[in-house]
C-alpha cells in the first residue's frame, strides 16, 4: 500500500517545483550569456584591446567550438553529477575565467580564459535545460527560457555599445562575472538530481533511432539558422538597404522571439509536440521567400521578424520532442552540441556558394534545411510510438 503524502508536503510540492524551475531559467539564462552578448566581445577586442578582425573571428570560433564541446560533454555528467555541485562548478568557475580576462591582455591569454568561461557557461545551460526538462509540459519552461533569453539578449546589445565607450571590454565581461558569481548562491537550492532515467546502458539509448534522428533534425535547423544570421547584414546591403536599416530590422527580428517563446509556453502540449513543429517550418518558408529581395525592406524585416518568430516557438518543441523520444534524460544536454556546431557548419557551408551582391544560396539553404529539420523530426516521433507500441506488447 502507497504511503499517503502529508497535506503540509502536497502544499509544498508546487512551491518547491516552480523554485527548481526558476533556478533552472536562471542557469539557462546565465549560461547562454557568453554566446548571446558574443558580438560585444568581439567588438570589445577590437576596439579596446586591439585585436584584428581576423583575431576576433578566431576567438569567436574557439569560444563557439569550446561551448559545443562542453555541451556533448554534459551529456555524460548531468544525470549522475550532483547537480548542486555541477551548477556551482559551472557558474563559479564562469566567473573566474572572467575575472582571469579582465586583468589579461594579451591575446593569446584572452582567448585560452574566455575558451574555457565559453565552456563552463555551456555546461550551465546544459544543466538548466536538463532541469526545465524534468517539469511537466516541459515546451511551457523551454519556451520561458527561450523568450528570456531573447529579453535579456536585446537588453545586452542594447546597452553593450554604451557600456563598451565607458569601460571597455572590462564592462562587457562584467555583465558575465557578477551574475554568474551571484549565481553560485543558488546551486545549494537546487536539488541533488533530477528524475529517475534510464541508467545502464545510457550510450546505447543515446543512439537509438528515434533519438539520432531528433539530433539530426536539431542540427539541419541550426545550419539553416547559422546560414542565415551570418549573411543577414550582407544580404540586407546587397538590396540597397543601409546598414543602420538592417541593424534596425534586426532588432524588431530578436524583439520577435520573444512572443514566440511565450506562445509556446502558452499553448503547452495542447497540440502535441510536433505538430508545431510544422507550423514553424511554414512561416520560415514564408520568411525565406521574403528574404528574396524581390519585395522591398519592409518585406526583408518582415522575414526577419517572422523568422525569429518561428525559430523560438519551433525550438520549445524541437527541445520537448528531443526530451520524448530520449529514454535517457541526457539528449537535452547534448542539444547545445547540435545547436553550436550547426551554426558553425551553416555559416561554413553558405561561404562556399554564396557569390556577392547574389545571396539567393542563403535562401536555399534555409528552405532546405528546415524541411529536412521537419521531416527529421517527423521520423523521431513515429520511432518513438513504434517503440511504444512493441514495448507494449
Amino acid at each position: 500500500m502507497q504511503e499517503a503524502i502529508p497535506i503540509e508536503a502536497q502544499a509544498q510540492a508546487p512551491q518547491r517545483t516552480l523554485a527548481v524551475a526558476a533556478i533552472g531559467l536562471a542557469l539557462v539564462v546565465l549560461g547562454g550569456s557568453v554566446y548571446n552578448i558574443l558580438p560585444l566581445i568581439t567588438a570589445g577586442a577590437v576596439d579596446k584591446l586591439g585585436f584584428s578582425a581576423g583575431q576576433a573571428g578566431a576567438m569567436s570560433s574557439v569560444l563557439t567550438f569550446a561551448s559545443g564541446v562542453s555541451a556533448v560533454m554534459a551529456g555524460a555528467w548531468v544525470r549522475s553529477l550532483s547537480w548542486r555541485l555541477g551548477a556551482a562548478i559551472a557558474l563559479g568557475g564562469m566567473c573566474l575565467m572572467c575575472v582571469a580576462a579582465m586583468l589579461t591582455h594579451g591575446y593569446g591569454a584572452v582567448v585560452v580564459w574566455l575558451g574555457l568561461a565559453a565552456f563552463l557557461a555551456s555546461a550551465a545551460f546544459s544543466l538548466g535545460m536538463t532541469v526545465l526538462s524534468d517539469g511537466r509540459e516541459s515546451a511551457r519552461g523551454f519556451g520561458v527560457a527561450i523568450a528570456i533569453q531573447s529579453a535579456y539578449q536585446i537588453a545586452a546589445l542594447w546597452a553593450g555599445p554604451s557600456l563598451l565607450e565607458l569601460s571597455g571590454l572590462v564592462g562587457v565581461l562584467a555583465l558575465l562575472a557578477i551574475p554568474s558569481g551571484l549565481g553560485v548562491a543558488l546551486a545549494p537550492l537546487l536539488p541533488a538530481a533530477g528524475r529517475a532515467v534510464q541508467a545502464r546502458g545510457a550510450a546505447k539509448g543515446l543512439v537509438r533511432p528515434a533519438t539520432l534522428a531528433a539530433f539530426i533534425g536539431f542540427t539541419a535547423f541550426f545550419i539553416g539558422a547559422g546560414a542565415y544570421w551570418t549573411y543577414l547584414e550582407l544580404m540586407g546591403q546587397a538590396q540597397g538597404i543601409t546598414p543602420q536599416q538592417v541593424g534596425n530590422w534586426s532588432a524588431v527580428a530578436v524583439a520577435a522571439g520573444i512572443p514566440g517563446g511565450a506562445l509556446a509556453w502558452l499553448q503547452g502540449d495542447r497540440f502535441g509536440n510536433f505538430r508545431p513543429l510544422i507550423l514553424a517550418c511554414v512561416l520560415i518558408l514564408t520568411a525565406a521567400a521574403l528574404l528574396t529581395g524581390l519585395h522591398g525592406a519592409a518585406a526583408f524585416g518582415a522575414a526577419g521578424a517572422i523568422y525569429y518568430f518561428a525559430w523560438c516557438y519551433g525550438v520549445a518543441y524541437q527541445y520537448a520532442l528531443v526530451n520524448d523520444v530520449d529514454p535517457t534524460g541526457r539528449a537535452i544536454a547534448i542539444t547545445g552540441g547540435c545547436a553550436f556546431f550547426g551554426s558553425a557548419g551553416g555559416a561554413a557551408l553558405a561561404a562556399l556558394f554564396v557569390t556577392p551582391p547574389d545571396y539567393s544560396a542563403v535562401v536555399r539553404i534555409v528552405a532546405v534545411t528546415i524541411c529536412v529539420s521537419t521531416a527529421m523530426f517527423a521520423i523521431a516521433a513515429a520511432l518513438h510510438q513504434r517503440d511504444g507500441r512493441a514495448a507494449s506488447r
